[in-house]
């Protein structure tokens, strides 16, 4: 009996996300095959236990970095009820006789325990709805709808479809001086990787549940606080205001006692300046006004100020409209004390 050595394209661990997932690399193992036929059945058995162990230690090793836990009463009822099976053999190579090469297509059909694929699809669903939250980019699982799209959208054109994955599977017999028989097995990754990703998504469905609960919880405690520091931040704010508009009026006061006390020859002296001021005083307090409270200094910032980054965008306009009152307030004390002291 000849010696068969199997090259393999599954890789060492299971890569669940993005493009990536479906990367090919190459292993070597052996097993025996019984003869130089793509459709020896003993071959092909052969060929299947292999996938379905390279399957076991692809899903473990995955599940091990996966950083979810799994189900693993499922998982086991998975492990045992996959069946991996070599269909529509077709040998390609017209004449074996006459070559060292036997080129061989087949179809790669994995059946899943009833259900399955729909519980993985519920998974896929919870798992995705984070990414959707978060608007991630690029191909990964984040830009597929569902588990069945993100599955069948590789150039391998697997088909997922009432518990079943389906795929293309070539594989080479090659005759060698040394070895005797070799296998090249030329594309099967796609199709382990897409089991294993299924059975993951499946296994760990409690998991992405668990997480999404615990995740919605803190964002629903986040809205509250959130809401309780924006209601103080707006008392402060509204307190502040009342304060900055009482001053508002006793200064215009104060100012119209200045120039009331000026005499009338005083006040055609005054009246172009007092006019240019009154300009002055209103443009620069806008312009102080739109200063982003952020680029205002801690130490510098008034009391309801260091609520800030709870303030919604009536609280921002708000806070201008105060700065103003408040650089209106400063430079009329002054001009008023100006007027008072100017002819004494």
């Amino acid at each position: 009996m000849n010696k068969l050595t199997l090259i393999s394209a599954i890789s060492a661990t299971l890569l669940l996300s993005g493009c990536d997932f479906f990367k090919k690399k190459k292993e070597e193992s052996s097993s025996a095959l019984s003869e130089w036929s793509c459709t020896n059945p003993t071959n092909i058995d052969q060929i299947q236990k292999y996938l379905k162990d390279q399957y076991l230690q692809t899903v473990s090793s995955g599940l091990a970095n996966s950083g979810y836990e799994a189900d693993q009463a499922l998982l086991q009822k998975i492990n045992n009820g996959l069946k991996f099976e070599i269909k529509n053999v077709r040998t390609i190579t017209e004449d074996p006789s006459k070559t060292n090469q036997l080129e061989c297509e087949s179809q790669l059909v994995v059946q899943f325990p009833k259900g399955l694929q729909q519980r993985a699809e519920n998974a896929y669903s919870e798992n995705s709805s984070n990414c959707h939250d978060e608007g991630c980019e690029g191909e990964g699982e984040g830009s597929y709808q569902s588990l069945r799209e993100y599955i069948e959208a590789t150039e391998s054109k697997l088909v997922l479809n009432n518990d079943q994955l389906k795929g293309k599977f070539n594989y080479n017999i090659v005759k060698t001086d040394k070895e005797g028989l070799t296998l090249d097995v030329l594309n099967q990754e796609a199709v382990v990787n897409g089991v294993v990703f299924v059975a993951t998504k499946a296994v760990q469905y409690a998991a992405y549940v668990a997480e999404n609960k615990k995740i919605k919880e803190s964002e629903q405690s986040s809205q509250i606080e959130n809401a309780e520091q924006t209601e103080l931040a707006q008392k402060a704010m509204d307190i502040r205001k009342k304060e900055l508009d009482d001053d508002k009026l006793k200064q215009v006061d104060r100012l119209n006692q200045a120039w009331d006390k000026l005499t009338d020859e005083q006040k055609a002296q005054l009246q172009q300046d007092q006019s240019e001021w009154f300009e002055k005083r209103d443009v620069d307090c806008r312009v102080i006004s739109q200063k982003y409270v952020g680029q205002i200094s801690e130490n510098e910032r008034e009391t309801y100020q260091s609520q800030y980054n709870y303030w919604d965008d009536a609280m921002r306009q708000q806070n201008k409209d105060m700065e103003y009152s408040k650089c209106f307030n400063k430079r009329t004390a002054e001009r008023s004390v100006y007027l008072n002291n100017l002819f004494n």
